[in-house]
C-alpha cells in the first residue's frame, strides 16, 4: 500500500490536463430528435454560475444550495419527519484481517433502518482519526464489498483484483472508515420492485415512489448519509469530526456529489467515474434513472455547477479511459467548467482531475495521495 501511495505522488504533483481517451459514441439521436431534447434540455440553467454576476460566488453558493435543497425533495423529507430523532445501534466489534469491524444501524426515518459498517486501525479511542464515509453505487451487496464482507473466496478475489474495497484501503492508512448500505441499490436497504413493475429494478422502484410523494431517491441517499454525518460528529468515539472525507464510485460518485454541495462538514470529496455533464451535446443522459432530479439542468444548472458547490473545499475526480458509461467528450467539457469555476472563485489548487487507463472502478493510487494530504493523514499510523 505505501509503495502505491508514494507511486500515486508523482501523479498528483503533476499539471492538471485532461487527457484524449477513446471517443465512445453517445450522439445516436437523429436530427429531430436532437432537436427536441435540446429544446427539452434547455440552456445552461437558470442558476448556472456567472463569473460576472456582481453578486459574487458566496452569494449564488447560497441561492444554489437553497435551489438544490427544494429540487432534491428536502422539504417534504423534513416535514414527514417532524419529531424524529435518528436513532443508533452498534453491534459488538470483532477483528477481522487487521482491523476492527463493527456492524451498525441508523433508523434515519421512522422505521427505516441503514445499516452500516465501521471499521477502525485500532480502539485507541483517545487518538483522534480522520473519517472516510464510502458510498457504494449499483451492486445489490456493494456496502459489504467496500468493506471487505465477502460472500466466498470469489467475490473477495474478484474485489480486490479491480481495487473496489476502498473501506478497506481507508484502515489500513489509520481512518476510520464508515460504509452506509445506499438506500434503494443495496438489498438491504431497498423497497421491492413487485411484480417487476419498474424492470425488476429496486433502485428505479425508489425512484417512482419518490417522485410520486414529491421526493426524488438521491434527496434520501442524501438525507441518510446527513443523518449518518450527524452521528459521527456527535458520537463516534475517536472521530477527528475536522477531518471528514467522502468517496464513492459510479452511483455512489454522484452520491458523494451531492453530500458535499451541501454539507461542508465534507473536508474533501472524491467522486470516481461519475462526475460528468448529466447529458451529451445531444441529448443522451448518462446516470442512472435513480439519480434523477426533475427540473435541475433547467431550474439550477449542469453538474459541473453542482459539484462547484463544493468550493472552498478539495475536489479530486478520476475517470477511466475505458469506461463505457460515459462520453469522453462530454467528461472533458465538464472538468473544464468545473476548472474554471474552481480558478475564478480563487480556489483552482482545491480541484484534481485525472484521466485513468481502465475502466469503471477505483484508482487508489490516484485518488489517495490527494485525500491523504488534504486530510492530513499520519503516514506512520498506516498498517502493512
Amino acid at each position: 500500500m505505501r509503495n502505491v501511495l508514494i507511486a500515486g505522488l508523482s501523479i498528483f504533483i503533476t499539471q492538471f490536463a485532461i487527457g484524449e481517451p477513446p471517443k465512445n459514441r453517445f450522439d445516436g439521436f437523429s436530427d429531430s430528435e436532437q432537436a427536441y431534447l435540446k429544446r427539452v434540455h434547455g440552456g445552461s440553467g437558470a442558476l448556472a454560475f456567472r463569473s460576472d454576476d456582481p453578486a459574487g460566488f458566496q452569494a449564488w453558493r447560497g441561492v444554489a444550495r437553497t435551489k438544490l435543497k427544494q429540487l432534491l425533495g428536502f422539504e417534504r423529507i423534513v416535514s414527514q419527519t417532524v419529531g424524529h430523532v435518528p436513532s443508533v445501534h452498534l453491534e459488538q466489534a470483532t477483528w477481522v484481517d487487521g482491523h476492527w469491524r463493527q456492524l451498525g444501524e441508523i433508523e434515519t426515518e421512522p422505521g427505516l433502518k441503514v445499516a452500516f459498517w465501521i471499521l477502525r486501525p485500532d480502539r485507541d479511542y483517545q487518538k483522534e482519526r480522520p473519517v472516510m464515509i464510502c458510498a457504494h453505487g449499483h451492486d445489490a451487496d456493494g456496502w459489504n464489498t467496500y468493506a471487505g464482507v465477502y460472500r466466498d473466496g470469489q467475490h473477495r478475489a474478484a474485489t480486490e483484483a479491480k481495487q473496489g474495497d476502498p473501506a478497506v484501503q481507508a484502515v489500513k492508512q489509520g481512518y476510520i472508515a464508515v460504509v452506509p448500505a445506499t438506500r434503494g441499490l443495496a438489498d438491504a436497504n431497498s423497497v421491492s420492485d413487485i411484480n417487476g413493475r419498474h424492470g425488476n429494478r429496486k433502485c428505479r422502484a425508489q425512484l417512482m415512489h419518490c417522485l410520486m410523494g414529491g421526493r426524488t431517491a438521491i434527496g434520501e441517499r442524501v438525507w441518510d448519509t446527513k443523518c449518518l454525518l450527524d452521528w459521527v460528529v456527535a458520537e463516534l468515539e475517536g472521530a477527528d469530526v475536522r477531518r471528514i472525507g467522502m468517496l464513492g464510485n459510479s452511483g455512489g460518485g454522484v452520491l458523494t456529489v451531492y453530500v458535499a454541495a451541501l454539507d461542508e462538514r465534507i473536508v474533501v470529496a472524491h467522486p470516481s467515474c461519475s462526475l460528468t455533464s448529466f447529458t451529451s451535446e445531444s441529448g443522451y443522459i448518462f446516470h442512472c434513472d435513480c439519480c434523477m432530479v426533475p427540473g435541475i439542468k433547467s431550474e439550477l444548472a449542469d453538474m459541473p455547477d453542482i459539484a462547484a458547490l463544493i468550493i472552498p473545499r478539495d475536489l479530486v475526480v478520476v475517470h477511466g479511459e475505458k469506461d463505457t458509461l460515459h462520453s469522453a467528450i462530454s467528461v472533458n467539457r465538464a472538468m473544464k467548467r468545473l476548472e474554471a469555476v474552481y480558478s475564478q472563485a480563487g480556489f483552482s489548487s482545491k480541484f484534481f482531475f485525472r484521466w485513468q487507463s481502465l475502466g469503471h472502478r477505483f484508482y487508489p493510487e490516484t485518488f489517495w495521495p490527494v485525500m491523504n494530504r488534504v486530510l492530513q493523514i499520519d503516514r506512520s499510523a498506516m498498517l502493512d
